[in-house]
């Protein structure tokens, strides 16, 4: 967020052409304690927003050379998380309000009330904060619960995801599929190519995932080069298909291969433990047995070591 107002001063910036109006507020607003630039016009207006990271613009409609409107078209074009409070003069509120349409935050009328310009900007600066709050918990939420190379979901959140999906799906005796996906002799890949460019096919296959599912299935990294997806409400037939579609994908697009285990749910497993493990043991055998390839578990598959 470039103009936090977490732990900060709040920064505003005053534009009025009116030179004892501006110093009225300019006055009032430095006893407040702001942080306050004050200029008469437009342009200069607009290279102190290039300059510098205000929170709040408080811009006077009227102005010589450049409208308030015109104004705030070219402050948000720069800053459009600022905050703008317009100053208009009677008969000009319709004015005022197409300003907000523009992304002003609210207007207020001459002659100006100080003290109501004081609550303005008190309220304005605590729904900005209360804002960032709640955008950097929902920054974090989704950090903890996600991928930083891939942005899918990481393996602590898949597990917590799979078991919730499994009591629902035994729950109403639902169908639920499960794939798991590995590159093949990516150890290689590595080797020839440095890790950077195998952290990009990561990234790239990611992607391929994304555009080959639905969105309600969700998609993660186990680990390495290893990844998860969980096809909720989906028979093994149509789970099947979905991952030869992957593999055409993946194989003409990144010119390398995967090798995808399957294993569903009741008919494999009632336990996500289970579901999982048995999606791997199909994936190893598919590894083990040419590569390339989809591979539905079954139980013999338990036994191979």
């Amino acid at each position: 967020m470039t103009e936090t107002l977490l732990n900060t001063k709040t920064k505003i910036l005053l534009v009025d052409d009116e030179e004892e109006t501006l110093n009225l507020i300019s006055d009032y607003l430095l006893e407040k304690g702001f942080d306050l630039t004050a200029t008469t016009n437009g342009e200069q207006a607009v290279h102190l927003v290039e300059q510098d990271s205000f929170h709040i613009a408080i811009l006077d409609l009227h102005l010589p050379g450049m409208t308030g409107a015109e104004l705030l078209k070219e402050i948000k074009k720069i800053r459009p998380n600022i905050q703008a409070i317009m100053i208009t003069g009677y008969g000009t509120i319709r004015d005022a309000v197409e300003c907000m349409k523009l992304g002003a935050s609210d207007f207020i009328t001459k002659p100006i009330l100080l003290d109501h310009l004081h609550l303005t900007i008190k309220r304005i600066t605590e729904e900005a904060r209360l804002k960032e709050e709640a955008e950097l918990a929902t920054y974090y939420k989704n950090l903890s619960r996600t991928d930083e190379l891939t942005g899918l979901f990481n393996f602590r959140h898949l597990i917590s995801m799979l078991s919730n999906e499994v009591t629902r799906h035994m729950r109403y005796n639902r169908t639920m599929s499960l794939a798991m996906i590995d590159i093949d002799n990516f150890k290689e890949y590595n080797d020839s190519k440095g890790h950077e460019e195998g952290n990009e096919m990561l990234m790239r296959l990611a992607h391929v995932f994304r555009h080959n599912t639905r969105n309600c299935d969700l998609l993660a990294r186990y680990g390495g080069e290893e990844f998860v997806i969980i096809f909720p409400e989906t028979a093994l037939e149509e789970a099947f298909v979905v991952s030869e579609r992957i593999c055409r994908t993946v194989e003409s697009s990144l010119n390398i291969s995967v090798t995808i285990g399957l294993a569903t749910l009741p008919v494999n497993t009632n336990d996500h433990n289970e579901l999982i493990r048995m999606a791997d043991k199909a994936l190893y055998w598919g590894k083990q047995h040419g590569k390339n390839q989809i591979v539905v578990y079954e139980e013999a598959m338990s036994m191979c070591k």
